[in-house]
């Protein structure tokens, strides 16, 4: 879109079939072979697992596979890779982040265990099966929270919940120049910046 054209209405080719509902989706299709999953997630903010029994969902109906981190490690796959990229005071902390929680979790609606069946239905159902035992960890659930002395460690490999720190400018000038703010109310002043 050009600059020119920012805030102008713009006809597009698919408007008309999204409007008149003949428009199609993902959902709509239907291939022959075609499988579905359902992750089934923490409901803790913050637990051990303690165990995981996924012999039932594994002989429900239509069901082709039940995976918890433990097939994941099986089959050696190992954690998620970090893309992000920040410039940091010290180096930043990457805790190892698997595609299935290992042995603990950390928020609500980590992912636990994936159910793959042949209808949607049917990995749903499944995943109700699964029994899951959590211990439930005392947990932060405000970043400031988080930094305080005393707070649940979230991550092992971060201590204080620290993952990274930067800085900008040069903080020890700016340490010893008083900010205009507080000069103006020192001086009387009601200047609002």
């Amino acid at each position: 879109m050009a600059a020119d054209d920012r805030g102008r209405s713009l006809r597009r080719l698919e408007d008309r079939r999204f409007l008149t509902g003949t428009g199609r989706y993902v959902d709509d299709f239907s291939l022959p072979g075609e499988l579905h999953a359902y992750v089934l997630r923490s409901p803790h903010a913050h637990a051990a697992i303690e165990r995981i029994d996924t012999a039932v969902a594994r002989n429900a109906g239509g069901v082709r596979g039940v995976f918890t981190e433990a097939d994941l490690r099986a089959d050696g796959i190992g954690p998620l890779p970090c893309i992000a990229q920040v410039s940091t005071v010290d180096p930043m902390i990457v805790p190892p982040r698997y595609a299935l929680a290992r042995g603990r979790v950390r928020h609500v609606g980590d992912p636990v265990a994936l159910v793959v069946a042949e209808t949607r239905d049917q990995a749903r159902n499944a995943a109700e099966r699964i029994a899951i035992e959590y211990r439930p960890l005392d947990a932060v659930v405000e970043a400031a929270a988080a930094l305080l002395a005393g707070a649940p460690t979230v991550w092992d490999e971060a201590p204080g919940n620290l993952c990274f720190r930067f800085q900008r400018g040069d903080r020890d000038r700016a340490r010893q120049q008083p900010r205009r703010a507080d000069a103006d109310r020192a001086a009387g002043g009601d200047r609002q910046l």
